[in-house]
């Protein structure tokens, strides 16, 4: 089955319901009897990023959060609220014991599971992930353009509204691309992106937004408020990630973990961009959470 044909199957698209009544989606890849992972998506993004990343070893379940895909959206939804939301998912999927990986935007959501849910999370993966809101990377460049959207309600609709009017329309979609491949990136993403990559990741991106902005606007808002907690206090096998080559999110950002989360094992590739982490190292990164497993 090719990818597109995986993004599209029944499995790709199905929802649990939630104690509070809500609908969260996911994306369930790999047989019941494998180790289970769940995959928190970038920003923006959505459950489909896990199926780009299939393999054998491992079942890996890729999450919608509150507002995208498939997910019902939750006013003033916060960081802490999501692991309640996958220790739910995993009850509705009979799963005792899983692994988190983050990738992106989907880091600080795999920090939160860890922290909150330690008897659960058996190990934890962040790749190239953002970081808590007093990391300095965080507070310059585009991820302070982030944070600051973060804290004005208005400005954050407008903008998200026409990045979504953009995003879903065709011809402005292939205007956009043509301006964004001459933007600076790193090399490997470049090669990345001009390929079948660069489509399923629309495809994953437009299925982000197909409802709303609801989940992009509260993300937002939540990588700009403090966690409440030190990344001193995660207790679960951790493991790092990140592309020396990352323009969008730096590789100090890695490093503001790597210094700080216990026990930590990190990765930092030098050829390796904010994309390309994730294809070259996936088997990687899956293998070390299963071995928790």
């Amino acid at each position: 089955m090719s990818p597109f044909e995986t993004i599209r199957s029944r499995k790709a698209r199905q929802t649990a319901l939630l104690p509070d009544g809500r609908r969260l989606g996911y994306a369930d890849t790999g047989d019941e009897s494998l180790p289970p992972v769940f995959y928190f998506h970038g920003f923006p993004g959505s459950r489909l990023e896990a199926s780009f990343l299939t393999i054998p070893e491992a079942r890996l379940i890729g999450v919608d959060r509150p507002g995208y895909g498939l997910s019902t959206p939750l006013r003033g939804r916060t960081l802490r609220g999501f692991a309640a939301d996958i220790a739910a998912l995993a009850d509705h999927l009979g799963i005792g014991s899983f692994g988190v990986m983050g990738v992106s935007g989907g880091g600080p959501y795999a920090a939160i599971c860890a922290r909150m849910l330690p008897d659960r999370v058996a190990a934890a993966a962040l790749v190239c992930p953002l970081g808590p809101p007093e990391a300095p990377a965080m507070r310059r460049g585009r991820l302070k353009l982030l944070t600051d959207l973060g804290r004005r309600p208005v400005s954050r609709a407008v903008l998200f509204r026409l990045g979504r009017a953009i995003m879903l329309d065709d011809r402005l979609v292939r205007r956009a691309l043509a301006y964004r491949a001459r933007m600076p990136r790193a090399s490997a993403d470049q090669a990345l992106m001009r390929g079948e990559m660069g489509q399923l990741m629309l495809e994953s991106w437009r299925e982000a937004l197909n409802t709303g902005i609801e989940g992009i606007s509260a993300d937002a808002r939540i990588y700009g408020t403090p966690w409440g907690w030190r990344l001193a206090e995660l207790r679960v096998p951790f493991y790092l990630w990140h592309g020396e080559a990352d323009i969008i999110v730096p590789p100090s950002v890695g490093r503001y973990y790597a210094e700080r989360v216990p026990g930590i094992e990190s990765h930092f590739s030098p050829d390796d961009g904010h994309f390309s982490v994730v294809l070259n190292h996936r088997d990687d990164i899956i293998q070390r959470l299963v071995s928790h497993l």
